[in-house]
């Protein structure tokens, strides 16, 4: 099956109810593999490739290499599930931190020393600390142009006074080294 079709078959009907006596059975159990690990990947979003690639392995008796481009597509169809959960942590970083900050500003007096702890850190955490990248230009940069030649001397090196009687001296040379070997070629038949 050639995969491309088959991505492009699930991409709009992944977790949506429709007639999958379209699908071949090939492609109901691909369909099942990519709902299920998908699934797996949102309730444990720690969960390793290997981890994921031995569910596979082990619920569906597939081989490791299917395995692995099952994970692919999911990939490909649905995105990388553990970019969402690292934005989830950046998330409860900043919600805890903000409220150790409101924490140690309600204790008065001996908070501050708390309340300016968390704010550094806060601070840090979305490097605030370091200037903002500034912005390239794109619209400004201008490719080099580059232009083919067989000229040697825009290298800076010296071209051939003779080039066909070197590359003869240079066949003679190296001829006697050259193996070719002759052999008969079969078709597989399987």
């Amino acid at each position: 099956m050639n995969k491309r079709t088959a991505l492009d078959k699930f991409h709009n009907v992944l977790f949506v109810d429709f007639d999958e006596s379209r699908l071949n059975e090939d492609e109901r159990e691909m369909l099942k593999r990519y709902r299920s690990v998908f699934t797996l990947s949102l309730e444990n979003p720690s969960l390793t490739d290997t981890k994921l690639r031995d569910y596979l392995m082990e619920e569906y008796g597939i081989t490791m290499a299917t395995a692995y481009r099952d994970l692919s597509n999911v990939r490909i169809l649905l995105g990388n599930v553990q970019n969402a959960g690292k934005e989830w942590i950046r998330y409860l970083v900043n919600e805890t931190l903000k409220k150790a900050i409101e924490d140690a500003r309600s204790m008065g007096k001996s908070g501050i020393k708390l309340m300016i702890m968390a704010a550094d850190k806060l601070g840090k955490y979305n490097r605030l600390d370091r200037e903002d990248a500034t912005e390239l230009p794109w619209d400004e940069i201008i490719p080099q142009s580059i232009e083919p030649t067989t000229d040697p001397t825009v290298l800076g090196i010296k071209p051939l006074e003779n080039k066909t009687e070197e590359i003869r001296r240079m066949y003679e040379k190296y001829r006697g080294e050259i193996e070719i070997e002759d052999f008969e070629y079969e078709a597989d038949k399987a």
